[in-house]
């Protein structure tokens, strides 16, 4: 049979945004293991469909619009007899339905199904009767796949091309049992990712290690799931390894619930990489407490950045969401990645059940302290099919019915506080993370007599007084900067400290001209009070030491990208 003439099975992805890590991989997964069942890829035309809200004909359309332009271009692949599945995730869950909606009227006959962690987490809110979710008088879904769908999606093609029985667990909305890792195919080595434009256009991948989670934190989807960790076979992973080597992919990140979890097959991995992959960036998710020293000093041997999961510092709200955290211990294992300067970044939430606004901003100030290089702050999330949901009215939770689920009340976070920690957080990110400010911005804060959070909300003020929107767009560096210098010689001079302003501008420019120079190669040139060799001593750590001991040098530097990294001329 002509392979053009083959009746088309689409899987259709909708990412929220284009960059490295936007990939299509789950939907990826469930076109490989249709390609890797002879009896359906003899037959039929499989294909990957995957787009971005960034997309040039998708950005600024309401969800609804983005559906119908995704339809029209679906609707093009269609050939006879089309059956379309769509991956959905919280966030792209009513631009999907949109999609579906209009494709079932442009394409008369086509059988839809869906699957993805929004509905295994709640099947029910897809499907009012059976498989079939109503809106007016038009079904969206005609089938709804629950877990793991590589095993269901093929059941499923094969039942609806043979025309025999379906699985009971489509049928009566249940999960699948999790699948065998060891007989996966592999979208990366069979080439299912390599048309993809997000791979292409990006150069990132992401790389599945293992499925299942040790863990019970009841905010997750996998709060439900199976405790038990399957692991990728390392065969497969090598190969993997070597295939993102050959095709030029810069940026790998490690899909794992906790990559530590196994010490002894994470620094197999490790090795592995080093040994095949060292020139290659990774972004791995560890648990704090399971690092040791050994470890430390593998993930050192690699380009790498790790991403690590703090929520909170408050003990009932850990509580109370199955994330307990040794503080104790967990500062002695951050201090073994600043030992070697290995980094890393933290993950806070606000809106935990028993947490409170000043419960959050104490969270704040404690992981600032740890010295990440990047804190990423979430408004909690009440997801579908979580124990945290399902405890929620006990608990006095209210949230969104829609995604994304955002918390917005609780017995001790009411909803204006919600609002202030958001702005705080939004505050943190431009000033903090976009701004890069690790290196100086406890040193900036001593001489004021500010904790990070006090200092976040009043540049929070501050962005709102100019009118900036923070958080809604991502600033470069250098603009960021921009901020950092007004609004700290706006505080400087408000506290009384206009002296030591000379030194904190001279730090702030430099050490951004050194990180600009280093992630994206750019040149700089700076007029300094300060000779740079002073301004990056241990001795500017502190500032009112420094103003009283160092002499002003009025030099200009030229700082650039060397070929062992950014290198500074004096001229």
């Amino acid at each position: 049979m002509n392979s053009a003439l083959k009746p088309a099975v689409i899987i259709v992805s909708l990412q929220v945004q284009t960059s490295f890590q936007a990939v299509p991989l789950g939907a990826a997964c469930i076109v490989s293991a249709l390609k890797n069942e002879s009896e359906i890829s003899r037959t039929n035309s499989i294909l990957l469909s995957d787009y971005s809200i960034e997309d040039a004909d998708l950005a600024g359309l309401s969800a609804a619009d983005a559906g119908v332009v995704i339809a029209g271009k679906i609707a093009l692949l269609c050939k006879e007899s089309p059956i379309a599945g769509f991956s959905i995730y919280v966030w792209n869950r009513s631009i999907l339905e949109s999609a579906a909606l209009h494709l079932r009227a442009l394409v008369p006959g086509i059988i839809l199904f869906a699957g993805g962690p929004e509905v295994t987490a709640d099947p029910a809110s897809f499907a009012a009767e059976g498989a079939a979710q109503e809106t007016g008088s038009v079904n969206i879904f005609d089938y709804l796949i629950c877990g793991e769908g590589e095993r269901a999606s093929v059941a499923l093609i094969r039942a609806l091309r043979n025309g025999t029985a379906l699985p009971q667990e489509i049928l009566l909305n249940q999960r699948f049992p999790g699948e065998d890792c060891a007989v996966l195919a592999s979208p990366w080595i069979d080439g299912t990712l390599e048309e993809s434009t997000s791979v292409r256009d990006c150069k990132g991948a992401l790389w599945e290690l293992a499925r299942g989670c040790p863990y019970n934190c009841a905010y997750c989807y996998e709060s439900k799931g199976e405790k038990k960790v399957r692991t990728i076979p390392l065969d497969r992973l090598e190969k993997e390894l070597a295939f993102f080597v050959k095709s030029g992919i810069e940026r790998v990140f490690v899909l794992d619930p906790t990559y530590n979890a196994s010490r002894d097959r994470a620094l197999l991995i490790l090795r592995m990489i080093e040994k095949t992959a060292g020139e290659l960036h990774f972004n791995f998710e560890v648990r704090a407490e399971h690092l040791d020293r050994e470890m430390v000093e593998a993930f050192a041997k690699i380009p790498c950045s790790l991403q690590i999961g703090l929520q909170s510092t408050n003990p009932e709200a850990l509580k109370a969401v199955n994330r307990p955290v040794d503080l104790s211990l967990f500062s002695k294992k951050i201090a073994l990645l600043n030992d070697v300067g290995i980094v890393f970044g933290l993950d806070l939430m606000y809106g935990l059940p028993g947490d409170s606004l000043s419960t959050f901003r104490s969270s704040l100030d404690t992981a600032i302290g740890f010295y990440p290089n990047n804190l990423e702050v979430f408004r909690l999330s009440v997801l579908p099919g979580t124990i945290l949901a399902d405890n929620a009215a006990t608990l006095g939770l209210k949230a969104q019915k829609t995604p994304p689920y955002h918390i917005e009340s609780t017995p001790k976070f009411p909803s204006q506080d919600l609002e202030r920690a958001g702005a705080i957080a939004r505050a943190c990110d431009v000033f903090y993370t976009q701004g890069r400010a690790v290196t100086w911005f406890l040193s900036a804060l001593y001489p004021v007599k500010l904790k990070p959070a006090q200092f976040f909300q009043d540049f929070a003020q501050y962005l709102a007084d100019k009118k900036i929107s923070a958080g809604e767009t991502e600033l470069t560096q250098a603009e960021a900067q921009v901020l950092q210098l007004e609004f700290t010689e706006m505080k400087y001079r408000e506290k009384g400290k206009a002296f030591l302003w000379p030194i904190l501008c001279d730090i702030i420019q430099l050490n951004g001209a050194w990180t600009r120079a280093l992630a994206e190669g750019e040149e700089t040139r700076l007029s300094l009070s300060y000779h740079p060799d002073d301004l990056f001593s241990p001795d500017a750590i502190d500032l009112e030491y420094f103003v009283d001991n160092a002499y002003m040098e009025n030099c200009t530097v030229r700082i650039f990208s060397g070929a062992d990294g950014p290198e500074m001329e004096i001229l």
